[in-house]
């Protein structure tokens, strides 16, 4: 805990002024403010307006330092009404000896209520122009965007340009947003009054991006291409609404990256962005033959995996697998049909650097599918020997309707198990994991394997319930209704719990991006998906597919923004 360094106002009060405050009341408001105490510290304020001036740590941290920093929101709200009132806003901006305001500690805790309760309009009147853009910019940073997009109302011409420096670059607020993580957009997808969900964060791009389209053509380049290029930070992140607007108005504007010579496409390619490719104008000769500084062509960025998916294990990785095969196909076929063959710098066709790009992700699905295989075998082994075991001491008369059914389970167990246990084999003694086959789909025996061990696994439980039967068919035939009962369970619990791989080999065998399956059996899978599975809803935008120009009427419904289409066209060719 930080030692109490209490020092006495250095504004002078006259005679007639309420005394001055005491040690001990400073000493008292830190523990309050820190305890979010705000009815015992209110006397105090009141009766000593000044003592909220006074440094309380070696810090120089004030009361609403102090309130701030350990959150407490109660006491800063009503400390900031009480200065407003008193027409005292000044004493809200008094930094610390670090040269941080209490808004600017209460961002770095994350609590963008009392941020937006210590960035009002009259406290941003007052403020200076230098901590409003340290404030705009860490807003930014820490996602408030509600917070950033109050602050921006308040000085946009100034902010919409101006430039924050992290690391080595020197950043405006657009890059800082488009290069926002798709994850992180969708946990701060924020609520307005009426508690639907928008899109704070686009809300903001929107109107920075307004103001920018006010500019000169040369002012305008200069800001979303330096130090990088807005629209492709916003591709690679994934930030959707931010790449349909910047595409949506001139494409023509983010042609090249200076950098790495990736144009538009490369980039709408490399990160699978097929949606956008009506943006795009194919028969430009020039677009489509590019190549960046490496030499790859459009085909080469459509054979390279993207990082999020390098890190994929087990079977989700060959349903990854499906759909990065089915995305180079689908790029190959928009393409000119030299780019097939042509090779980069580095002597590799597109194909080449396909299976270059994709081969751990080919080897975890191997491992996968080996180990799945050796834990179906010794279970699948089990069960035949059970059934095997069980046709040679039939119990009970047979005559009985029990024995035609007990034969007929226990065969069906006994058959399904050694046909699991050949399926399994099979992934030890195919070829069908050769360089060009993996990637085609996962080895068949992989899905039929595990269904034929569950059809085996059903049959034996049948087949025990029809021996109880046999056995207590003419005595205590309560017996064979509780055992009939609890054999229900392993039936309901078997599929339970094997769903999810169920779920994986289906998708991983039959996904086609461009093919359905059967809509009935489509129906039906997602229907027992949904019923096996908790889903939680998020909060999020009710139009799944948002119209960009329309989401920022949710955030800043009274924002005063130049009409885009004129301003922009007039300076942009």
């Amino acid at each position: 805990m930080q030692n109490i360094a209490v020092t006495t106002s250095s504004h002078n009060q006259s005679h007639n002024q309420t005394p001055s405050p005491t040690d001990a009341d400073s000493s008292k408001l830190f523990w309050l403010a820190h305890e979010n105490d705000w009815p015992s510290a209110q006397p105090i304020v009141e009766n000593n307006p000044d003592i909220v001036r006074i440094p309380l740590t070696e810090r120089g941290d004030r009361v609403l330092h102090v309130a701030a920093y350990a959150e407490s929101t109660t006491f800063v709200e009503e400390l900031v009404k009480l200065l407003v009132n008193l027409e005292r806003p000044r004493d809200l901006l008094i930094p610390n000896s670090d040269g941080m305001l209490p808004v600017h500690l209460a961002v770095l805790t994350g609590n963008q209520k009392m941020v937006l309760h210590l960035c009002s309009w009259r406290v941003l009147d007052v403020m200076v122009y230098q901590d409003i853009k340290k404030l705009f910019f860490m807003s930014i940073r820490n996602n408030m965007f509600n917070a950033a997009l109050q602050i921006f109302g308040n000085k946009m011409g100034s902010l919409s340009i101006a430039r924050y420096e992290e690391g080595e670059e020197r950043l405006t607020a657009m890059h800082m947003l488009a290069r926002k993580p798709s994850e992180i957009l969708n946990m701060k997808s924020e609520e307005d009054d009426n508690g639907k969900g928008v899109e704070a964060d686009f809300g903001l791009f929107f109107v920075i991006w307004t103001q920018i389209s006010t500019l000169p053509k040369e002012e305008i380049l200069e800001l979303i291409t330096q130090p990088s290029v807005v629209l492709f930070d916003a591709i690679k992140s994934g930030h959707d609404l931010a790449v349909k607007l910047l595409l949506s108005l001139n494409p023509r504007l983010f042609i090249k990256d200076p950098k790495n010579g990736q144009n538009l496409v490369h980039l709408l390619v490399q990160y699978r962005h097929f949606d956008y490719f009506r943006f795009i104008d194919f028969k430009r000769e020039e677009t489509i033959r590019a190549v960046d500084i490496e030499g790859n062509s459009v085909l080469h960025m459509a054979a390279h995996l993207p990082l999020q998916f390098q890190v994929l294990s087990g079977l989700r990785a060959s349903i990854q697998m499906q759909k990065e095969l089915a995305w180079f196909k689908k790029v190959e076929k928009e393409v000119p049909s030299e780019l097939r063959s042509m090779r980069n710098k580095k002597g590799k066709r597109p194909i080449d650097v396909f299976y270059d790009e994709h081969k751990k992700l080919s080897d975890e699905i191997k491992e996968s599918a080996k180990g799945i295989a050796n834990s179906g075998m010794v279970v699948a082994t089990l069960v035949a020997t059970v059934a095997f075991a069980a046709a040679l001491t039939v119990p009970g008369d047979k005559k009985s309707d029990w024995f035609v059914v007990f034969i007929i389970t226990n065969s069906i167990a006994l058959f399904s198990s050694s046909a699991s246990i050949l399926s399994f084999l099979s992934n030890f003694t195919s070829s069908r994991f050769a360089e060009s086959e993996f990637v085609i789909s996962l080895h068949p025996s992989l899905t039929f394997g595990p269904a034929l061990l569950i059809i085996s696994v059903a049959a034996m439980v049948v087949a025990f319930i029809a021996t109880s039967f046999l056995i207590f068919e003419d005595t205590r035939k309560w017996v064979s209704y509780v055992v009939a009962t609890m054999g229900v369970f392993p039936l309901i619990l078997f599929p339970l719990f094997q769903f999810s791989l169920f779920d994986d080999l289906i998708w991983s065998r039959w996904y086609r991006p461009e093919e359905s399956m059967v809509p009935v059996f489509t129906t039906l899978y997602m229907f027992m998906k949904q019923l096996l599975k908790f889903v939680r809803n998020k909060p999020s935008y009710s139009n799944p597919n948002p119209n960009p120009f329309d989401v920022i009427k949710h955030v800043a419904p009274n924002t005063h923004m130049v009409p885009l289409h004129g301003a922009f066209k007039n300076n942009i060719p």
